[in-house]
């Protein structure tokens, strides 16, 4: 059994409230995004060929029905799927191209990223052209043409991307702008939401969405913009994730500018949640807000941790006087409160496994003892 020696790392932690000038600020647009911008996706179906022998083979029909029907589209007469099953350099593919947050317009070069239904590698192949069509099929429309080659890596030969294979044939835009009615419509009824006005939409990250935030976030852009707005109430939370600003009457005409002036306001940021996000993909751990810890002791099986307090004159005991315990204690009554930063500075000292780590704080969470909450990623 490893012996890790613990010197009073809980107790002696020092904490530094900050002073008023130093609650940390962020932009509005830092931690929201605009309604009505996000990315879009186009999708399409096609076919790659030039394959080293590592494509779908005669076998799958898919592919066979497809290179026939191209065949015979180029004139080339096609009796039999037994004509093209000697092919093994051709493979179908499914392709994505993203469209960025802010749209796309004609003529611009997007990437494609393309993957094998039964290709071994998609290496060294090229894409045939290929429509590109809206990803909701409701939405009619060629929205683009994909080809080119494709670029794979050796863990994955299967996906690859071609960089800026994709041609957009028509604009994508993003509309941010709303009217009062179609805010009443979508079921917001505060007596404020005017159905002859306009408005754009501010919707909070999920890590920071809550009401604190979404008020907070109303109250900044009032503070900020009312009297340049010349109204008596700019901004309203419409939920815990969504907030309202108007748009003035003398700024539709530059609604840009008005939005910029929207995202560029600053606000405290001191409201934040109390969280714990853990990604078992990337074995990190971050921690917002006020995460305390209560009076706590936990055993951690297979680990014998010994905990020494100073003496008065600031030395420790000699290793020989250790009192050795198969526990760590978290907190002193005569302390305040540790926190989750208090504890994971300690472990990282004792070079505790990531996923012990996160044992301690699930069963901590589970006692009822950490109060923040606990989120996961990855």
């Amino acid at each position: 059994m490893n012996r890790l020696f613990l010197l009073s790392l809980i107790t002696t932690v020092t904490v530094v409230a900050p002073v008023a000038g130093q609650i940390p600020q962020a932009r509005v647009g830092d931690i929201t995004h605009l309604q009505g911008q996000g990315t879009n996706v186009l999708v399409g179906q096609g076919l790659v060929t030039g394959l080293n022998g590592t494509g779908d083979g005669g076998k799958y029909l898919p592919t066979m029905n497809a290179l026939a029907r191209m065949m015979a589209r180029f004139g080339v007469a096609i009796e039999s799927l037994d004509d093209v099953q000697a092919a093994k350099n051709v493979a179908i593919v499914t392709l994505e191209a993203i469209i960025p947050e802010h749209g796309a317009r004609e003529g611009e070069l997007i990437d494609v990223h393309v993957t094998a239904h039964a290709a071994k590698s998609l290496a060294g192949g090229r894409l045939l052209s290929t429509p590109l069509i809206y990803h909701d099929r409701t939405v009619k429309g060629l929205f683009g043409f994909a080809q080119g080659t494709i670029t794979v890596t050796e863990k994955t030969p299967t996906a690859g991307v071609v960089r800026g294979g994709a041609r957009m044939e028509q604009d994508v835009l993003m509309t941010v702008i709303t009217t009062g009615s179609e805010l009443r419509a979508s079921g917001h009824r505060s007596p404020w939401i005017k159905p002859n006005e306009t408005y754009i939409t501010l919707v909070l990250d999920g890590v920071h969405a809550g009401w604190p935030m979404a008020a907070a976030v109303a109250q900044a852009v009032d503070k900020e913009l009312s009297i340049s707005a010349e109204v008596e109430r700019v901004a309203l939370a419409l939920d815990s994730k969504s907030i309202a600003v108007l748009l003035p009457v003398h700024q539709r005409s530059d609604p840009a500018s008005w939005i910029r002036d929207v995202q560029v306001t600053p606000i405290l940021m001191e409201s934040n949640e109390a969280r714990v996000t853990i990604n078992r993909k990337t074995n990190t751990i971050v921690v917002t807000g006020d995460t305390r810890i209560s009076d706590v002791v936990v055993s951690q099986l297979g680990m014998t941790i010994t905990v020494a307090n100073p003496l008065p004159d600031g030395s420790t005991l000699p290793p020989a006087a250790f009192e050795q315990h198969d526990f760590v204690a978290l907190d002193d009554p005569a302390n305040r409160l540790p926190n989750v930063q208090d504890l994971l500075q300690a472990l990282n000292r004792l070079k505790v496994p990531f996923k012990d780590r996160v044992a301690i704080l699930e069963e901590i969470h589970r006692a009822g003892k950490l109060h923040a909450r606990i989120l996961y990623e990855g």
